[in-house]
């Protein structure tokens, strides 16, 4: 979410001055908003606030982490490496309601039966963090975003045992990697390429304390469960719930795609374009330019992709989990160097040296290829990448053929 303009700003300072103490704690509403996807890729995964409504006074502030803006020095950087600078703030509750009617976005509210101590608590803690020496924090999307900011500060009023110990039963069996995929599907390009830079971490089963990582999953599993009060009472954290904006443009994703089919047959159909070329005699010019052009393009995208990937892995905070990704063997910066090997190899005057190292690295690159499917055995390193394998090993394997007979017939080897 954007940063929302001055009058939000002071809409939420004025909020903000008036001190649990002075209003009765009665008389004051703690919620949960939970708001559903929206048209944006980052707006597919929802969004969640604390909303705290004195029905005495009239206040009426909704407390949201996640805040950023574009337009934040270094904020392209920042996100490529990792060390996001996002906030927290308070803003009026119903200007907020509105914004997500007029996009179009889902809104429920969740009222939570804490007691008095809880709430003073809770609304004490929020006004702490909303103040400037203390807002701003390093957003990640799977352990510190607006929905495990909502679910840790509620599980800290609750006291011993909070949120964690009702929910440990109530896990769906899920992933990261299925939750990402499943939220993104209506892009399935994005979605191809967030599969790709998961790597075996996000391929490890959550628990349901870990799955309200997505606002509409902690809206979920908070529904129906009993916590142990501060004060050693037992009863539901949720009293009612009810629907505030009613909106079906954009869905929760239900299922989790599968692309290994699409991606098999885009691998398939690649491999056999450069099969089919190679029955055909490789010395004539035309067809050795339509190898290299298509070898060319795939091994810059890969080569690209793996080099990425590599310095994402090794050099930024995304390494939690892009590192150990099975998924660098099958885009190897060996790809990124016959990128640009390969249309020299056309030339009169490539050596066979020249050639004979073209040839190795598109042997290499397809056995790495190998390598990662035969990787899926080891459980230690495995990870769901079936689409990716799908798509790249028929491609790798077709191009080293290629690369084969375009190189032994320049050096008039026998085929």
């Amino acid at each position: 979410m954007l940063a929302l303009g001055a009058v939000v700003m002071s809409s939420a300072a004025a909020a903000q001055t008036r001190t649990p103490a002075a209003t009765p704690h009665d008389s004051i509403v703690v919620s949960i908003l939970t708001m559903g996807p929206g048209d944006e890729v980052f707006e597919r995964f929802g969004h969640q606030s604390i909303r705290i409504h004195d029905i005495t006074t009239g206040l009426d502030s909704a407390y949201n982490w996640g805040m950023f803006s574009f337009e934040q020095p270094h904020f392209i950087v920042r996100f490529l490496t990792g060390d996001t600078r996002y906030w927290m703030e308070g803003m009026p509750s119903e200007w907020l309601i509105a914004q997500y009617r007029a996009a179009g976005r889902a809104v429920w509210e969740q009222e939570l039966a804490l007691n008095r101590a809880e709430t003073d608590s809770l609304w004490r803690y929020l006004i702490w963090n909303s103040r400037e020496e203390n807002k701003w924090y390093r957003y990640d999307y799977y352990n510190d975003n607006c929905a495990t900011r909502v679910r840790d500060a509620i599980s800290m009023v609750l006291g011993a045992g909070g949120i964690r110990a009702p929910v440990a039963a109530r896990g769906h069996g899920v992933t990261y990697r299925s939750e990402t995929l499943r939220l993104a599907r209506a892009y399935p390009l994005i979605n191809f390429g967030m599969d790709f830079v998961l790597g075996h971490p996000a391929d490890d089963t959550l628990s349901a304390w870990q799955e309200m990582f997505v606002p509409m999953r902690l809206q979920q599993i908070i529904r129906g469960i009993t916590v142990r009060h501060s004060d050693g009472t037992v009863g539901r954290l949720v009293r009612s719930e009810r629907q505030l904006v009613t909106d079906t443009q954009y869905q929760d994703g239900d299922a989790v795609p599968d692309y290994f089919l699409p991606a098999l047959e885009v691998g398939l159909l690649l491999a056999a374009v450069l099969l089919a070329l190679c029955t055909v005699p490789v010395a004539s010019p035309v067809v050795g330019w339509a190898i290299a052009a298509l070898g060319t393009v795939w091994s810059l995208l890969a080569g690209v992709g793996g080099l990425l990937l590599l310095l994402a892995g090794l050099f930024t905070r995304h390494s939690v989990y892009m590192g150990h990704n099975v998924n660098v063997l099958l885009a190897t910066p060996v790809s990124l160097a016959l990128a640009f090997m390969i249309p020299f190899a056309l030339r009169k005057s490539a050596s066979p040296k020249f050639l004979k190292a073209v040839r190795s690295l598109g042997v290499f690159a397809a056995a790495a290829a190998v390598c990662a499917v035969l990787l899926r055995a080891v459980p230690a390193v495995a990870q769901d990448n079936r689409p990716l394998l799908a798509l790249a090993v028929p491609v790798h394997a077709a191009l080293a053929y290629a690369l084969w007979r375009l190189t032994t017939a320049r050096t008039g080897e026998p085929i």
